[in-house]
């Protein structure tokens, strides 16, 4: 239960500097173009990458407390994270096949989702 409610905190806090980062980025380029949440994805990932290796090497952290930071707080600062985690998996184990369809199904499927939930809405309103 413990490990739950951390989760839950960590997420929280996350998604708190998810939002503050990318305004403060947004404050600071503009909105042209997405740069505060494309900052925070690039970002998530960096911090993703060496959180993981990190604690896998130097075995910092017990499992609950890795799930707590890298599920909790990096999933909620940034999803794009873990899929490109997952993508990264498959590249190394030359899956090449299952790293396409992750790659190219979640983007272009991704995108057709969200048209498709804004063309229902839009259609029940």
């Amino acid at each position: 239960m413990r490990t739950v409610l951390l989760l839950g905190v960590a997420g929280a806090l996350g998604s708190m500097a998810r939002y503050g980062l990318s305004a403060l980025v947004g404050h600071w380029t503009g909105n042209a173009f997405p740069w505060g949440i494309f900052v925070v994805n690039v970002l998530g990932c960096f911090l993703f990458g060496a959180i993981w290796a990190g604690l896998g090497v130097f075995h910092l952290l017990d499992d609950a407390a890795r799930i707590v930071l890298l599920t909790g707080f990096m999933g909620a600062f940034t999803t794009f994270s873990t899929f490109l985690f997952d993508s990264d998996v498959m590249l190394r184990n030359g899956d090449w096949g299952a790293l396409a369809l992750n790659l190219v199904g979640q983007i272009v499927l991704g995108l057709a989702a969200l048209r498709a939930g804004a063309a229902l809405a839009m259609r029940l309103v």
